[in-house]
């Protein structure tokens, strides 16, 4: 066995209704005076922030609403965000939301600590983050993300059309607080997308080259919990505890990447955010069995692995047989969530090929993909994700 570090700093409270006892938790437990409630509109407009604002009042806190974040943040957006929680007197932030807020909220919190642009942060940039962020708690709204539990804020460069992340351990948040009541008016879609993002997470840090044996249990039992929960969480949005199964199933996914890294289908599908401004979690979600398929050799025990953990019947079959099963599995259950499967079907050209093909070998997570890939490979992923 070889040598591993496993890290989860995040704090993970789970409760369906937790978000009434917001206010109580951030002032009686843990001393704060005034919360900076970062979030979007779309959040707003969904009736979520009014929960959240009758926790935060009937444990007396004092707080405020800043719902101006955007999908897929962008550098401008975080530096402007960051500017008006500096200037707000508050001493902790409570992201609301998917992924984008979150990210955002991390990157705006590592800034109120560590002077300049997230630009300068950025992979590849200038600065390094060395000081600890303000205290940061977050409450996802989907179940997929799993960026509450990682050390990573992904940003969008307009100008470069790239999507890169500031990635350092004093971005982690403090907190998770998951409460699955919050996801149960999440639209069927948002769902469907979102979960398969979850498994990605899950099926790509257990190949990973990086993977160790806590990170391989967590992805695991997380890619079981989405099997057996994410058909009904999309079929019967009400169902409570296929909703809490998945809200857990996609923070456990996110523990999980977090420490066994991700591979090819991020990188695609970050790069064609950028490119073709695809949401993440459609992205993921078309590209992963057409990934899964090219990688399927570089770990033909994993993948066999997977398609038990999919509750693929593999008894008799040969060692191959049964990994092929992991990719089948995944092809059919895009299929039941009725996601989009062809990359011509959510605006993406083939002019737009050597751009992503370029930005996919430039992923830094590339290098722990179980199999080495080479721009022919992605094209040839690409090629057959199109058709």
């Amino acid at each position: 066995m070889k040598d591993f570090i496993f890290k989860m700093p995040a704090r993970v409270r789970m409760g369906i209704g937790l978000s009434a006892e917001i206010g109580r938790i951030l002032k009686e437990e843990y001393g704060y005076k005034k919360a900076f409630i970062a979030t979007d509109k779309g959040i707003v407009n969904a009736g979520i922030i009014g929960k959240i604002e009758e926790g935060l009042q009937a444990g007396d806190m004092d707080y405020i609403v800043y719902d101006a974040l955007i999908p897929d943040p962008t550098i401008e957006v975080v530096d402007e965000a960051a500017d008006i929680l500096r200037n707000s007197g508050a001493d902790v932030v409570l992201a609301v939301g998917g992924g984008s807020p979150i990210d955002t909220a991390k990157a705006m919190c590592m800034l109120q600590t560590n002077e300049g642009s997230v630009r300068e942060y950025l992979f590849g940039g200038t600065k390094t983050v060395t000081n600890e962020s303000m205290p940061l708690f977050c409450i996802p709204t989907t179940a997929g993300t799993g960026s509450e539990m990682t050390a990573a804020s992904v940003i969008t460069n307009n100008q470069e059309k790239t999507k890169v992340s500031v990635t350092h351990e004093n971005l982690i948040p403090k907190m998770a607080l998951i409460d699955p009541s919050l996801q149960l008016g999440m639209p069927a879609f948002i769902t469907a997308t979102t979960g398969m993002d979850a498994l990605t997470h899950a099926i790509e840090s257990y190949v990973s080259l990086n993977a160790e044996p806590i990170s391989d249990a967590m992805g695991l039992a997380a890619i079981r919990m989405i099997g057996e929960n994410l058909r009904t969480a999309v079929s019967d949005g009400s169902n409570i505890e296929a909703r809490a199964n998945m809200a857990v199933a996609s923070t456990i996914a996110g523990a999980a990447f977090m420490n066994g890294g991700l591979g090819v289908v991020h990188g695609i599908a970050q790069t064609i955010g950028a490119v073709a401004h695809v949401a993440h979690g459609t992205a993921n979600a078309l590209l992963l069995p057409y990934c899964m398929k090219r990688n399927v050799v570089g770990n033909l025990e994993k993948f066999r692995q997977i398609a038990v953990a999919l509750g693929e019947n593999v008894d008799g079959l040969t060692l191959r047989e049964g990994a092929d099963k992991a990719v089948e599995a995944v092809f059919k259950l895009a299929e039941d969530l009725r996601v989009p499967m062809k990359l011509k079907d959510v605006g993406v050209t083939k002019e737009m090929f050597p751009e992503i093909i370029e930005g996919t070998m430039a992923y830094r997570l590339l290098a722990v993909n179980p199999c080495k890939l080479a721009p022919k490979d992605v094209e040839e992923i690409l090629e057959e994700a199109f058709a």
